[in-house]
This record gives structure tokens, C-alpha cells and sequence, in this order.
């Protein structure tokens, strides 16, 4: 095991997030906005998730040793990340994705993780400062309260099956 794929992954998902800005309004302009965010929408999530699965595949490098307690902070702040990300805007998805990063980050205590989970944190921390300062657009509905204890339910449960490992301490 070496560290190729996790260092592939991680420039791979980077420049995704660097390099589309040059191309976006030329893209916007083809597609459409709608088919645009999907689409990059869900390269971003392909490429996240290879980015998870790489640093799980990454030599294991303790930081910290992990603690039961850990387990629980992310368990208990998972629900309030999804509605945050399902309710509050472009502001909302950054605070879910602080949280989400930031408690992945203390609960995974390995180099790899915290390089992963790190890097997150602060992308996620800076886009929260912009998305504060546009303001924060809560977006309410029944449907998208419906979605938060279903989306966080199939994560859930979908964890262990998708990157290897169960969430529940």
C-alpha cells in the first residue's frame, strides 16, 4: 500500500472544484443552470466518494486514537448537518458540510482522514463565510423536512455498504 491513489484522488478532486470555474458560464450557456448543477453535482459526489474510499485505502498512520464518544458526536450532529444542507440555502450546505467534515475529522484520527476530513473543514469553513455574507436563505417545505430523517436513515444504514465502516459506536 502506498499513497498514489489517495494523492490521485485528492488532486482529482481539488482541480475539480478549481478548474470549472473557467468553464462554467461557457457551460451554463450550453447546458442550461439546472443540467449544469447536476451534472456537476454529481461529479463532485463520484469524485468525493473515490476520494473517501482512496484515504481508506491509504496507509493507516494514527493521529489520535479514536474514542467511543467520537462515534456519538458524529451520530448526534449528522441530523443537523443534513438539515442544515436540506433547509438553509447555499449557506446551509456549507454549515452541513462544516459539521460533517469536522466531526469525520475528530472521529477519524489516521494522516490520511485528517488530510481528507481537514482540507473539507476549511473549504467548507470558507465557503460559509461567503455564503453568510450573501445571506442565508432557509428553504422550507414539507417535502424537504420529510427528506431530512430519510436521507439521514439511508446514510445511515448505507455506510457500512458504501465506505466500509459502521457509524454506530
Amino acid at each position: 500500500m502506498d499513497w498514489t491513489e489517495f494523492a490521485l484522488a485528492l488532486a482529482v478532486f481539488l482541480g475539480s472544484h478549481v478548474i470549472p470555474m473557467r468553464f462554467r458560464a461557457p457551460l451554463i450557456a450550453r447546458l442550461g443552470r439546472r443540467t449544469y448543477l447536476v451534472g456537476y453535482s454529481l461529479l463532485s459526489l463520484a469524485l468525493l466518494y473515490w476520494l473517501i474510499l482512496a484515504a481508506g485505502r491509504a496507509p493507516f498512520v494514527e493521529l489520535w486514537p479514536q474514542q467511543l464518544w467520537m462515534r456519538w458526536l458524529v451520530n448526534i450532529a449528522m441530523p443537523v448537518a443534513i438539515a442544515a444542507t436540506c433547509l438553509g440555502g447555499m449557506a446551509g450546505l456549507m454549515a452541513g458540510l462544516t459539521l460533517w467534515a469536522g466531526t469525520h475529522l475528530l472521529a477519524n484520527g489516521d494522516l490520511a482522514h485528517a488530510v481528507l476530513f481537514g482540507l473539507l473543514l476549511a473549504y467548507a469553513l470558507f465557503g460559509l463565510s461567503i455564503g453568510l455574507r450573501k445571506g442565508i436563505a432557509i428553504r422550507t417545505g414539507w417535502q424537504r423536512i420529510v427528506a431530512v430523517p430519510f436521507i439521514w436513515a439511508a446514510l445511515l444504514h448505507l455506510h457500512p455498504l458504501l465506505i466500509g465502516v459502521s457509524p454506530l459506536p
